[in-house]
């Protein structure tokens, strides 16, 4: 039985607690906090969301986890709550595409076509990508320390945030770029930085992109026997364990990816950046958590 300790750190959607006489992990607890574009000012509360999203990224885990997925999750404690790895969180986000959908249009403008807008254009091999994880702009190092600061969008006239990487692994150096503008366009470029600032030891980008594809497919065939669900894309974070193991950490739910039905009909937090009615967007979320035990269920026989 894990008692909960301190609080350690709190986000935006979930607390991590630490665990009271196990240093090797910590307790996720969602909440019931929905949010979009990276806005306090848009977070609203939804019901069951906190208990719905546990219920989600456990069942994931849990299908990862059997497919020898490295993952950083021991097991669900309550019903908003579960047991992970503690983990060293590395500040970047891996973006799997099976379709080009969202900003991915606004960097690779030669794929926004109007013939796509109802069926978007489909990768035959997946396409991934990375994001630089900031905060009001600031670019901090795995280790938690402020190493730089992205430019004012002059646009936006606030700092540009989670810039789009582009790796140079002959050279070790990453290319950020605006993370909504072409990536052709030299008014994207914004600076240069090492990758060995960011990354701890015991990960590369290339390894973190291998293992998101290899989730991504085990995820998109689940949920295809599942009313023949189309995984669209998902983003995911990875750590690097006290053993130093690289695990897919955080959380993977209905807020990590968007999801659709066979029809194109949106089932993922995209219906909560549209406006949907709140009622909608909770029964969304209660199909994809159940869609999710089926997929695993599927993916077992």
């Amino acid at each position: 039985m894990y008692e909960k300790g301190s609080l350690k750190t709190e986000g935006k959607t979930k607390r991590v607690y630490a665990v009271k006489g196990c240093p090797d992990v910590v307790i996720i607890e969602n909440k019931d906090d929905i949010t979009k574009y990276d806005d306090p000012a848009l977070t609203r509360k939804m019901r069951s969301k906190a208990r719905i999203a546990t219920d989600t990224a456990c069942t994931v885990f849990e299908i990862l986890q059997k497919a020898g997925i490295p993952v950083a999750y021991r097991g669900r404690v309550s019903d908003t709550e579960f047991v992970a790895d503690k983990c060293q969180m590395i500040p970047l986000e891996i973006v799997v595409r099976r379709y080009a959908v969202g900003s991915f249009l606004l960097r690779f403008v030669c794929f926004a076509r109007p013939d796509y807008e109802k069926e978007p254009y489909r990768f035959e091999n997946l396409r991934s990508e990375a994001f630089l994880k900031t905060t009001g702009g600031w670019i901090v190092n795995a280790a938690g320390k402020e190493i730089g600061v992205l430019p004012i969008d002059p646009q936006t006239k606030r700092r540009i945030e989670d810039p789009f990487i582009v790796h140079h692994p002959e050279i070790g150096c990453w290319l950020l770029k605006h993370p909504k503008l072409p990536v052709d366009s030299a008014d994207s470029n914004i600076l240069t930085i090492s990758s060995e600032d960011i990354l701890p030891e015991g990960a590369s980008l290339q390894e973190m992109q291998r293992i998101a594809e290899q989730a991504f497919l085990i995820l998109e065939a689940g949920f295809n026997r599942v009313d023949g669900l189309r995984l669209i894309d998902f983003k995911i974070e990875f750590g690097i364990g006290i053993k130093g193991q690289l695990f897919i950490a955080d959380v993977i739910d209905n807020d990590s990816w968007r999801l659709r039905t066979k029809d194109w009909q949106e089932l993922s937090k995209e219906l909560f950046r549209q406006n949907k009615d709140m009622g909608i967007i909770l029964e969304a979320y209660e199909y994809v958590a159940y869609a999710a035990k089926r997929a695993a269920k599927a993916l077992r026989e």
